[in-house]
């Protein structure tokens, strides 16, 4: 450790280029362990230290392999770029081409199928579902915190992370699957242990990584999951295909669903779709963020209870006279700003805008990014002073402030990206689901807020720290809150009301 903190692991890069070999033996003979390791256990600070000591773009030694690092000043520059493709960046992190991972070779490789889908279906669709997440939130509630009118200690991620799950699955699959414990399970664990699997394979040679795939116990792991999917998935996919060839034989109109398998099966258009990879993909790119920003905020009202009036208190003016209209759910500005602080102030990742250069792209200052290269521009501005005053302070109507300056009403909402605020992405790639996130966390977070008590358990007088992954955090799975069921003062349980 002592020697890792005097060398720092970095090569300037005007040009993009790096020795890979050179970068691997100075980690082996630094004895700190395989970059995989050191990337895992330090990679936020390496960042850090690379934004203190070089200049412009540097690189960093990954268990992947060598990423440019560009500090956040070229996000505009490179957001859109053409020749820069975000869904080969995570060809080597996520290995798939190997059985198993086929979801995320669905998601990063297959064209834009599944943005299509959630871009022209799903964000033109939040209208229509609101009703299933208004309905799956009531009974998720029930079902997963209780009616218990005295404190009672929960593991607060794991309640929230199912919860996700049946809400995203309430869209996605239907009711049915959303509270079928099998499919739960795999939406939820998915995307852990791919992650895990992937990260164990890192820890091996290249070499040996497609023989000892075969063995590892995670990578077993994931491929049962995908076939116990496949089982779940495909009568219900079935069934509904010989609906639509019913009705178009006999000259019918095709029954219609609002959830995504109906819409792959209309965005396909014949094309060979694999529905169990597709929703697989889904599941992983719906629970993860949505769950560790939600798991946050009930963290913040736990540990700042002087927030919790003034979020209901707009609760109930907003709903309480507009029931969940279309309308509602924007007209939550204290929320949004809420849920965006909380974001800021428990940034999940310290990098974002992750491509990979397809060819050699020049950038303003001469700076050459290498056709081949991994690249990402890292997101410091969250505890940037010059950019939010006093950032280590929580401040609740931080956004919402900004929004009432004029000429700012629409630039510093939740879903909005910007080179300050990338949780989201930034440019041609931004996360095209981040409105229905954005709509299911307020919904999850109202009645959260509404119908329950929460405060941290006894003898904790401070907000449970984040854990470091890589070069981001995510909330301690381990951590216990205290939450009781109060008497909410309107009713949360109704129907769409009339605009």
């Amino acid at each position: 450790m002592l020697l890792s903190t005097m060398f720092d692991f970095f090569q300037r890069s005007p040009s993009g280029e790096t020795n890979t070999l050179s970068l691997y033996l100075q980690t082996l003979l630094l004895g700190v362990g395989t970059p995989a390791t050191r990337w895992f256990l330090e990679g936020y600070q390496m960042v850090l230290r690379g934004l203190k000591t070089v200049s412009g773009p540097f690189q960093v030694m990954t268990g992947t392999g060598p990423i440019l690092v560009l500090p956040n000043n070229y996000a505009n520059e490179v957001r859109n770029n053409p020749h820069l493709s975000f869904n080969r960046f995570f060809d080597k992190d996520f290995f798939v081409k190997y059985p198993g991972f086929e979801a995320y070779k669905t998601g990063y490789q297959d064209g834009t199928f599944i943005q299509e889908v959630v871009r022209t279906k799903l964000t033109q669709s939040l209208g229509l579902v609101t009703d299933d997440l208004v309905d799956e939130m009531t009974a998720s509630a029930h079902d997963l915190i209780g009616e218990d009118k005295e404190f009672k200690a929960v593991t607060l991620k794991e309640v929230i992370s199912l919860m996700v799950a049946r809400l995203s699955s309430r869209v996605f699959l239907g009711k049915n699957l959303a509270r079928n414990d099998r499919w739960l399970h795999i939406a939820m664990h998915y995307t852990h242990d791919s992650y895990s699997a992937a990260a164990e394979l890192r820890q091996w040679p290249f070499f040996l990584r497609p023989f000892v795939y075969w063995f590892l116990p995670l990578c077993r792991k994931l491929r049962q999951e995908v076939k116990d999917a496949d089982a779940l998935i495909m009568p219900e996919v079935n069934r509904r295909k010989e609906a639509v060839l019913k009705a178009q034989a006999s000259g019918e109109k095709p029954p219609r669903t609002s959830d995504t398998i109906g819409w792959m099966f209309e965005i396909s258009r014949g094309r060979d779709v694999n529905y169990v990879y597709g929703q697989l993909f889904l599941s992983f790119a719906a629970i993860h963020t949505t769950t560790e920003t939600i798991t946050g905020c009930v963290l913040d009202i736990s540990s700042y209870p002087e927030i919790v009036q003034p979020l209901r208190e707009e609760i109930i003016s907003v709903i309480g006279e507009h029931g969940w209209a279309k309308t509602s759910l924007y007209k939550l500005k204290l929320m949004d700003s809420f849920m965006k602080e909380s974001q800021r102030r428990h940034y999940m990742g310290m990098t974002s805008i992750h491509r990979h250069a397809d060819e050699d792209i020049k950038l303003s200052d001469g700076n050459v990014i290498r056709k081949g290269s991994r690249m990402c521009v890292t997101a410091e501005p969250f505890i940037d002073p010059k950019v939010y005053p006093e950032p280590e302070k929580y401040d609740v109507y931080r956004f919402l402030n900004l929004r009432s300056q004029p000429g700012q009403e629409n630039a510093h909402q939740f879903v909005t990206t910007s080179p300050q605020h990338m949780l989201f992405g930034h440019g041609t790639h931004a996360c095209p689901g981040r409105f229905f996130a954005s709509n299911e966390m307020k919904i999850a977070l109202c009645h959260l807020i509404l119908k329950y008590d929460w405060k941290l358990c006894d003898g904790q007088t401070e907000r449970p720290k984040n854990l470091q992954v890589d070069a981001g955090f995510l909330t301690d799975p381990t951590v216990k809150v205290m939450v009781r069921r109060r008497e909410a003062e309107i009713d949360l349980d109704v129907g769409i009301a009339e605009e």
